[in-house]
């Protein structure tokens, strides 16, 4: 008996430790980003926007769930954009928003103002503007006159 006890008492707490670490992560809620299901810019499930580029029927497709303001997500926006200048037809990119806000204190603030530009049919130029200005944006300190600004030579009505 005295020889089973400490495997016995590894696997109680490896026991614990993975339940525990289940509920935790359970627990936790991730803020979603609320979109109007009547937009016609973008096809929705649930409460989440999805943005499509490309044909239908490609046989790639790459998906990204991204937030303006993460770095990593900045410097694969550059590539992403070379894979779609190269493969043409044959790439569908999906963009799903997943701004990060308990580390990017402006993601959903960019966030509603690629969907605000979805609105109105220039998500996809939204997009790729604030990837570009990613580092002179999400280091100010006034977003939304900076996001008004680059709605304007996108010819979007910038009070929507």
């Amino acid at each position: 008996m005295r020889r089973y006890l400490p495997f016995a008492i590894v696997a109680v707490i490896g026991s614990l430790t993975l339940g525990i670490g289940t509920m935790l992560y359970r627990a936790r809620e991730l803020p979603v980003l609320a979109i109007s299901k009547n937009s016609t810019a973008a096809k929705t499930a649930g409460t989440e926007s999805i943005h499509v580029r490309g044909a239908a029927k490609a046989p790639v497709t790459l998906e990204e769930f991204g937030d303006f303001q993460c770095p990593p997500c900045g410097k694969l926006a550059g590539p992403t954009k070379q894979l779609e200048e190269s493969y043409g037809s044959q790439l569908r990119l999906i963009f799903r928003q997943f701004p990060l806000v308990a580390w990017h204190a402006h993601a959903q603030e960019a966030a509603l103002a690629s969907e605000a530009a979805g609105f109105q049919g220039r998500f996809w130029e939204m997009h790729d503007l604030l990837y570009t200005n990613q580092n002179s944006w999400s280091q100010s300190g006034d977003v939304t006159s900076m996001f008004a600004g680059y709605a304007t030579p996108l010819g979007l009505n910038s009070t929507q």
